[in-house]
């Protein structure tokens, strides 16, 4: 009986160290993928967009909303990245997975130098100010106004560099305790929040073609 009851525990102390073992890696592949992505920017918005629901209430943080533009050409619809309703205002970010060293300048066209490899885009906050505005209209549409609205562009690289830093310009390493200060600014009640947050929803799904659409459909036709 006692060799039996020896054996037991000894079957039982293996399981209990295999279980033990496997936690472990899993953790360790979890810690590894977290930094992967972090680096090299991969699912870019939606990786934001976890990180910041896991920060604040994901009642209050969306991606990939579509609010429409009014242009001589018709009506278009602009996509915007993610968004998070805090307390302080509302956070419109525009996501960039650049890696390398970013010529930043104040105005004109901002340069990617990875390598051998450079890259000329457009000034990603003035791209965000056309987001900042069409957010605007859309609440000035519902009756709201006066509601602090924030223009922030967010790279996910965390070894990115920048030849010039704004207080908007982040890396991912550090937008959570940005949107954390502006929450703390108690602009907003939780009521506006809940009532900015359902016009957010309301953006989920895109009503007219969007710019990249009818661009793509420019090049198409030449």
């Amino acid at each position: 009986m006692g060799q039996a009851l020896g054996l037991i525990f000894v079957i039982l102390g293996i399981i209990a160290m295999t279980l033990v073992i496997i936690y472990s890696l899993m953790q360790i592949m979890g810690r590894s993928n977290a930094k992967r992505i972090l680096q090299y920017g991969r699912d870019r918005e939606y990786f934001i967009y976890e990180m910041l629901t896991n920060a604040f209430n994901n009642n209050t943080v969306f991606r990939n909303l579509y609010f429409p533009v009014a242009t001589k050409e018709g009506i278009f619809d602009t996509e915007v990245d993610v968004v998070c309703v805090t307390r302080g205002g509302i956070a419109v970010i525009e996501v960039k997975g650049s890696k390398g060293v970013i010529d930043s300048p104040p105005s004109g066209m901002w340069r990617q130098r990875y390598g051998k490899k450079v890259l000329q885009f457009e000034n990603p906050y003035n791209q965000n100010e056309g987001h900042v505005k069409a957010i605007r209209n859309a609440l000035g549409k519902k009756g709201i106004t006066n509601v602090p609205i924030k223009n922030y562009v967010v790279f996910t690289d965390i070894h990115t560099q920048f030849s010039h830093r704004y207080p908007w310009l982040l890396r991912s390493d550090n937008v959570v305790e940005t949107l954390e200060r502006l929450d703390d600014k108690l602009i907003l009640t939780r009521r506006d929040q809940r009532i900015i947050a359902q016009i957010m929803r309301n953006h989920k799904r895109r009503k007219h073609m969007t710019f990249k659409q009818k661009n793509k459909n420019r090049r198409t036709k030449r």
